[in-house]
């Protein structure tokens, strides 16, 4: 895949070298008009969040008047979405300034919002905070959505669960302030709630929680809930002049690219098989089906609010898509037209595209310079590339940036400290020492316990051919005794909750959470501005990055 580099810096200068290949293509009418058909769209979209900002209208500009560089990326309305999901408009933002700098001409950063995805996926129905204490070390915060369908179908949530999640969002923090105090105090620390840096945990999660509120009484639909909470954080708090999109709407601008694509579906499909088996690395997950080389390059939307996979059919000369919602299974044949010259502009308000044709009809109508993808989706893009090889479209430099963010919020702290008073019980030097030593400790008592169970089950054969003698029944007396003892003197409960304790630990320190935990910990403007400082002075894209949260200073030293 043409991955634009592990590197700031060296993804800079290829989105350079390929914008010098394909700007006379970027130049081209028909890519002009498409730019500036999605910049009505863009407009739309900021009108109804209320993100339309100066430097937003700038951009939505540029994108009518159509030349210059544009940059994309996508992704789903996800719940309270993880880092991932708004680093990848960083990202976006800071090679765009780059490049504009460097190049003089505009360049727009655009973010495509996937709300036409289905609704059983699990990042768009619950969101993740660190919480050691709880089952597997995390609280998830769940909204419960209907089946299989389309997600700019499902309206917004009500008050209720709006207040819950508040509710339980201050529960956790409180919780883990709380908890902490007691770790402090019991280690002859200063307490937290001391601290000034507590007044801004619950000064940024206010802060945070107006903008939801707010977002919330703007959006009609689940879909909108979200995207619009993505863009007020990216656009007013953050400041950014990049320009969202619903992919329900401006999808329909790119009615030409999909027809190119029915008109090519004898190659279009050959080059899926192909793709299908295209080596690639064990890790990674992904990509297409065994029955996508036989279906349209798009789902078509059906009345119930579910999707229709379409099969593919050419009688006499022309193309036909049939197939039965995977909702409600009303049946459907839709007639495209002749197969070299399709025609789909009829139902273009009722489909959208399917995974691997998403990038290939937006790279094909915008030509943008750089696609900023993320790591569930690398499969789909390397089989897009060569889809996209065999059928001439330029396809963009690809840019992942999904390091694991390292900072000491409350959730993380109250961790630390958990992992600090065990390794004190224990005299172990680290995490991995003290699971060895509880591990060792369950194993030789459950070895006493199962040796006892063992003669135990002797006896009570025995019994059972003895059931009158009195030494027999004493025998099964005294074994039992002894297993209650040997638990009560080795604290086997406390042992196994020590060690889930442990297994919790390793889950908070390896969590990539929601956006809420950085809202709280670091504060959403420090957040944005400590992402572009990395950029800026380190600026590779594969290694951990370390934050400061609002807590950084608070025994420092003892932690």
């Amino acid at each position: 895949m043409i991955l634009g580099a592990d590197n700031f810096n060296e993804l800079v200068d290829s989105c350079i070298s390929f914008y010098e290949e394909n700007k006379d293509r970027m130049n081209l009418e028909r890519v002009r008009e498409k730019r500036a058909k999605l910049s009505s769209f863009v407009e739309v979209f900021h009108n109804d969040c209320g993100t339309l900002t100066s430097s937003v209208q700038k951009r939505v500009g540029d994108l009518k008047h159509g030349t210059g560089l544009v940059l994309m990326t996508a992704h789903q309305p996800n719940f309270f979405a993880y880092s991932g999901v708004f680093r990848k408009a960083t990202l976006n933002f800071v090679l765009a300034r780059k490049l504009e700098e460097l190049l003089k001409v505009p360049v727009v950063g655009f973010f495509g919002i996937a709300d036409q995805d289905f609704t059983d996926d699990r990042w768009v129905r619950s969101c993740q905070l660190p919480a050691v204490q709880r089952s597997g070390g995390i609280l998830s915060i769940d909204v419960k959505l209907p089946e299989r369908l389309m997600l700019n179908r499902v309206v917004k949530p009500s008050p209720d669960l709006l207040k819950k999640w508040r509710t339980d969002i201050e529960k956790w923090l409180n919780d883990a302030i709380r908890s902490v105090n007691r770790f402090c105090k019991e280690q002859g620390l200063a307490e937290l709630s001391s601290a000034p840096s507590v007044a801004t945990l619950h000064e940024n999660f206010e802060s945070f929680w107006n903008i939801v509120e707010d977002c919330y009484e703007r959006s009609e639909k689940y879909s909108d809930f979200n995207a619009f909470l993505m863009s007020r954080i990216v656009n007013d708090v953050w400041g950014y002049d990049t320009v969202f999109s619903r992919f329900s709407e401006c999808q329909q601008a790119f009615v030409g690219e999909f027809g190119f694509l029915l008109s090519r579906s004898e190659d279009y499909s050959r080059l899926l098989r192909e793709a299908k088996q295209m080596p690639h690395d064990e890790g990674i997950g992904g990509g297409v089906s065994d029955q996508e080389p036989l279906l349209a390059p798009f789902w078509y939307h059906c009345d119930c609010g579910s999707k229709v996979k379409l099969f593919l059919i050419e009688k006499d000369g022309c193309l036909f898509g049939r197939g039965n919602c995977v909702s409600c299974e009303e049946r459907y044949e839709l007639e495209f037209g002749v197969r070299n010259d399709p025609d789909i502009s009829d139902i273009a308000a009722r489909i959208s595209a399917r995974a691997v044709p998403m990038s290939l009809v937006f790279f094909n109508g915008l030509i943008p310079s750089c696609y900023v993808g993320g790591v569930g989706g690398i499969r789909y893009l390397m089989e897009a590339e060569h889809v996209a090889k065999g059928l001439e479209i330029p396809f963009p430099r690809v840019a992942v940036w999904r390091p694991h963010d390292k900072y000491l919020g409350v959730g993380q702290m109250e961790a630390v400290l958990e992992l600090k008073r065990i390794c004190k019980d224990l005299d172990a030097r680290d995490l991995s020492t003290a699971k060895d030593l509880l591990e060792s400790r369950i194993s030789e008592v459950r070895e006493r316990l199962g040796k006892l169970e063992v003669s135990k089950k002797r006896v009570i054969e025995k019994s059972k051919r003895h059931p009158d003698d009195e030494k027999v029944k004493e025998e099964i007396k005294r074994i039992s005794m002894s297993q209650t003892e040997i638990k009560k003197s080795s604290n086997l409960s406390v042992i196994n909750h020590e060690l889930k304790i442990l297994e919790n630990i390793s889950a908070v320190m390896d969590l990539i959470p929601s956006i809420i935990d950085y809202a709280v910990n670091i504060g959403l403007e420090e957040t944005s501005d400590q992402w572009i400082r990395y950029l800026s002075e380190n600026g590779s894209l594969s290694p951990d990055v370390h934050l400061e949260s609002v807590l950084a200073g608070f025994q420092a030293g003892d932690l």
